[in-house]
């Protein structure tokens, strides 16, 4: 026999755990027992209750080889519960805290192997006396302050594992089926354990183990399904209200403002052919630095050529930063925007309301350029559409009712009407 446990254990709401992993539930521990005093009912943990409400009790944690002699008179209540550790260390843990102590049911280095299967005695004594929250002393005879009286309680307990598997039983019996044997009264005596085995036998029957099973796969499913369910409303959100296709879906990059902004014209350029895409890029690009004035620079040519011939942009005109520089003569300076309104009284729309307030149309237009040279001719277009819009700011309408003249192909409201 090894003693894991033998001092003053605390307990709140007459609760104390021993515990594999996670806490026990408490109907759930007591479900489907005789017993209202060890509940074993969910696997690798023990809800233990004991007399005392608030205080520190007496505990002793024994674990045997083999099972124990019986409990001796000077216990008044005795229970047994079948127990299955997910470790071969288990925690004493008291409500509301962490481990009080590590309890090694197998003792360290020896080699578990599968976990065995334990048989569980709680015994307990004096649990009538503990329920008095002063444990027996008169409060009048106390001291203002004076909180000795709940660490002297006059409940005991004592907890008792050994294997199940060492008595009873074929060699050859699984171990795990000790797990499905019954708890049983062996003993018992006082008031406050009567309540409790009364409170216990009147909880619902257990579910089975199939039952958890389709449970928790019903929990998952519903899990599963709430999962999708937020990603099509997120994707709805993001994509304007109307799912995207796949191949806007595989789309990289700064799209999504356009999407918001005018999502019949993404559609519609989604549908062209690559090389109108590339077209669309490149116009973009040009009426957004006609716009802000920086169409004409001679030593922007080599530029304007590599769009033109389908060739990567040469190096010095692939970063905006270093273009401003060149233009305006200084490098850009970065501000934040803080709003003034309140949390929840912005802008009826925020996204218009953004594009009209004041810009520099240079800053704006360079993003322009670089996206246009992008490899992918989709995402060229609709970034550099972006761009555009972003320049033009509040004449925004102007450059969309461009766009669809200059290229009717992506104009869908002009596709369906000649369809009719």
């Amino acid at each position: 026999m090894r003693v894991l446990f033998d001092g003053k254990a605390p307990v709140d709401y007459g609760q104390i755990y021993v515990t594999s992993r996670e806490l026990p539930n408490m109907e759930g521990a007591f479900a489907g027992q005789a017993n209202g005093l060890c509940g074993a009912g969910q696997p690798g943990a023990l809800f233990l209750m004991t007399g005392t409400h608030s205080g520190r009790v007496d505990l002793r944690i024994e674990v045997y080889d083999d099972e124990p002699p019986a409990a001796t008179d000077e216990w008044e209540e005795v229970v047994e519960v079948p127990f299955l550790p997910k470790d071969a260390a288990v925690d004493l843990v008291p409500w509301g805290d962490g481990p009080l102590a590590q309890l090694p049911l197998i003792p360290e280095g020896q080699d578990t192997g599968r976990l065995p299967a334990y048989r569980v005695r709680y015994c307990a004594t004096g649990m009538d006396a503990g329920s008095d929250p002063f444990g027996g002393l008169d409060p009048d005879e106390l001291d203002d302050g004076d909180y000795t009286y709940m660490d002297r309680r006059p409940d005991r307990y004592l907890l008792c594992f050994w294997p199940e598997g060492s008595t009873g039983g074929d060699p050859g019996d699984d171990p795990s089926d000790a797990g499905t044997r019954t708890d049983a009264i062996l003993r018992q005596t006082s008031r406050a354990a009567a309540y409790w085995h009364g409170w216990a036998a009147g909880l619902p029957p257990a579910p089975t183990l199939w039952e958890q099973v389709e449970a928790e796969q019903l929990r998952r499913l519903e899990r599963k399904r709430r999962d999708e369910e937020y990603r099509r409303r997120d994707e709805l959100r993001r994509w304007g209200g109307r799912l995207p296709t796949e191949r806007l879906r595989q789309v990289r990059g700064n799209v999504h403002g356009i999407v918001l902004l005018d999502r019949d014209l993404v559609d519609g350029v989604a549908a062209a052919d690559a090389a109108i895409q590339r077209q669309i890029a490149i116009w973009a690009a040009r009426q957004a630095f006609t716009v802000a004035g920086i169409a004409d620079l001679d030593w922007m040519t080599p530029a304007w050529t590599a769009l033109d011939r389908g060739v990567p942009l040469p190096a010095e005109f692939a970063d905006p930063r270093a273009l401003w520089t060149r233009i305006l003569g200084e490098p850009p300076v970065t501000f934040s925007i803080v709003s003034l309104h309140p949390a929840g009284f912005g802008p009826a729309d925020p996204l218009g309301a953004a594009l009209d307030a004041p810009v520099n149309p240079v800053a704006m237009a360079l993003p322009a350029l670089v996206a246009a040279g992008e490899a992918d001719p989709l995402q060229a277009a609709l970034e550099a559409l972006w761009a555009a819009v972003s320049t033009y700011a509040a004449r925004r309408n102007e450059f969309l009712t461009d766009v669809r003249r200059a290229f009717p192909v992506i104009d869908i409201d002009r596709a369906e009407e000649s369809l009719a």
